[in-house]
């Protein structure tokens, strides 16, 4: 009775001030209140105020998402979203596809992904194969630079931190007639500490890590109603690491990764404006490990897509994809290729309190059968603050080239498929928002290694279900941002039914609270707990769960200076994210920004 008191209680109150946040993961720019679609967004204050200078560690707090690193700093990362395996979930920079097509499951290089020059985020959850094909199954990181000319003049940043952790980054951004162009670079050396845990080895090597990423991105115009959009994104990092079972001393890893596009885009009229775009993704991996290896994987992507604006209420995307891979598998003379063709029409429609998305997809890839997929959403506003959104999708996942072509391949491989369900709702109040989502994902001819036979086989099933839960509150003076995640991770195989999938925590749950003393001065704190989880498919180790504490200062000293204090794992806990591999103690990071 009192818990049905107090929600009755809150419904009641009224939303004084909407924010209005941009969303472009589907494509098309929409208002967030627009999107049907289980999204989440992280603009630039937030990224800049997080302190965190890695994707992978700003994603680490964020709803449904698990993150985990084989020791620290830059070393092998894996991402679950809503459980779902790493290879499920696509990144894309700028509208370039970021994934490695030379790795066993063709998933990105999470590891080195610098947060400079970064304006927007956003998580797309649910299978999104309809918009974005095969990689898009468990959902999209859509990963936004700054706009040229929108900031207009140079910053930079230099900063210090435990482990000997050095960083600096340095971008210009620029305002023309006809053209405007962001200009950035960022570097980091970090001597680091053992990628293998130092309490199983005290007197094991330190692994250190350096990258460098450099990025430009330009718009000109071209007239009044058309215009040229092209960026290049470099990233060369090299990272010494471990194995989980010692400490090895000559164990190093060197990354390289080219993202290049251009994109022209032409107003018809009020209603049409097509988009032509060609994107290039080269990733060149060194590794010293059991031995000297090197692979190298290339994409070409050419894509025209045709947004119709019919009315206010009516929108209409189609496209079309043609895809080109070709990558070195387990040795740098065994090449690949592989292409597809696709198809896609989505459509979104307003009327009144009620919006609706349909969508389906068709693809042929090479030696594969033709994949069709579809996506379904609606979001209803039931009173004046309160919005309930269904969304219901298929996706598919085809064998990356190292399952289907490597000395345990199979060409008869066939493509994984999804079903994935959520349903939201949102109540929104004077000062909070608060929300609830439980979702439920199917996987089904899930590509895993036959010991037996030796080679890949399509004989996995697995399913994914859980509640997300999220309160966010913002005064004046006082911010709170919460979230909690139940998650069930399951094999549903014969044999194995009901047996937890690896790394996948039962529960997660993260306190933000930030508090802002005057205009200049701000403290936040931050909670970040992490459920217990199975280590692996080949032990029977269950990973205790853990508390981490972190602490943010920030201090404004003029319009054009700042300082931020960062303190991670400020009670110093004791924790292994994957068995066997090292974290971070308690440590700290000194930044101070300033423009030029």
């Amino acid at each position: 009775m009192k818990l049905s008191f107090i929600v009755a209680t809150l419904l009641c109150f009224n939303l004084q001030a909407q924010t209005n946040i941009l969303v472009s993961a589907e494509k098309i720019s929409l208002d967030k209140d627009q999107t049907v679609s289980d999204v989440d967004v992280i603009d630039a204050a937030e990224i800049e105020a997080s302190g965190e200078s890695s994707l992978v560690d700003l994603l680490a707090d964020r709803a449904s998402l698990y993150i985990n690193s084989n020791g620290g700093f830059a070393k092998a990362t894996s991402l679950f979203l809503r459980g779902a395996d790493s290879s499920y979930t696509l990144i894309e920079i700028d509208g370039v596809e970021y994934n490695d097509r030379s790795s066993v499951g063709g998933a990105a290089i999470l590891e080195h992904i610098d947060l400079s020059n970064i304006e927007k985020v956003e998580i797309l959850k649910g299978a999104q194969s309809v918009l974005y094909g095969s990689d898009a199954m468990a959902g999209v990181i859509k990963i936004t630079t700054k706009t040229p000319g929108k900031y207009v003049g140079a910053n930079a940043s230099i900063g210090y931190g435990s482990y000997d952790n050095k960083r600096a980054s340095f971008s210009t951004s620029q305002k023309g007639k006809t053209m405007n162009y962001v200009l950035g670079m960022s570097f980091q050396d970090v001597e680091g500490f053992s990628s293998y845990n130092e309490k199983r080895a005290p007197f094991a090597e330190r692994d250190g890590m350096n990258n460098l990423t450099a990025t430009f991105k330009g718009v000109k115009k071209l007239g009044s109603t058309d215009q040229l959009m092209f960026n290049v994104r470099g990233v060369k990092a090299q990272s010494d690491f471990d194995a989980s079972t010692s400490d090895k001393l000559d164990y190093m890893g060197r990354d390289e990764q080219l993202i290049a596009g251009v994109s022209y885009k032409k107003r018809i009229g009020d209603y049409w404006i097509p988009e032509l775009s060609i994107t290039y993704n080269k990733s060149d991996r060194l590794s010293n490990s059991f031995s000297l290896s090197r692979l190298v994987a290339e994409t070409k992507k050419v894509e025209l897509k045709n947004p119709l604006y019919i009315n206010e209420s009516i929108t209409i995307l189609n496209g079309l994809e043609y895809e080109d891979i070709e990558a070195s598998i387990e040795n740098i003379n065994n090449k690949k290729n592989y292409n597809s063709y696709a198809t896609y029409l989505d459509s979104h429609l307003q009327r009144g309190a009620f919006k609706l998305q349909a969508g389906l997809r068709w693809s042929k890839e090479k030696s594969l059968s033709d994949q069709i997929v579809w996506k379904g959403g609606a979001s209803y506003r039931l009173f004046e603050n309160t919005f309930a959104k269904l969304n219901a999708s298929t996706g598919y996942k085809s064998p990356s080239l190292y399952q289907l072509f490597s000395s345990f391949g199979n060409e008869q491989l066939r493509a994984t498929k999804s079903k994935s369900y959520d349903f939201t709702l949102e109540q929104r109040f004077s000062a909070f928002v608060l929300s609830g989502t439980i979702f439920q994902n199917e996987y089904e001819n899930v590509i895993d290694f036959d010991s037996t036979l030796n080679k890949y086989t399509n004989t996995f099933k697995s399913e994914t279900k859980g509640v997300e839960l999220g309160l966010d509150i913002s005064t004046e003076k006082f911010d709170l941002s919460s979230s909690a995640t139940i998650l069930r991770a399951f094999n549903k195989s014969a044999g194995s039914d009901g047996i937890y999938l690896a790394r996948r925590p039962r529960e997660k749950y993260y306190l933000g609270l930030k508090y802002k003393f005057n205009e200049k001065l701000s403290l936040s704190n931050n909670y970040n707990y992490v459920g217990r989880r199975e280590n692996s498919d080949f032990d029977t180790v269950v990973l205790s769960s853990y508390l981490l504490v972190g602490l943010n200062l920030n201090y404004e000293i003029s319009n054009d200076q700042a300082v931020l204090l960062k303190i991670d794992n400020a009670l110093d806990k004791e924790y292994e994210q994957i068995h066997g591999f090292g974290t971070a103690g308690r440590s700290f990071f000194l930044r101070y920004n300033f423009k030029l």
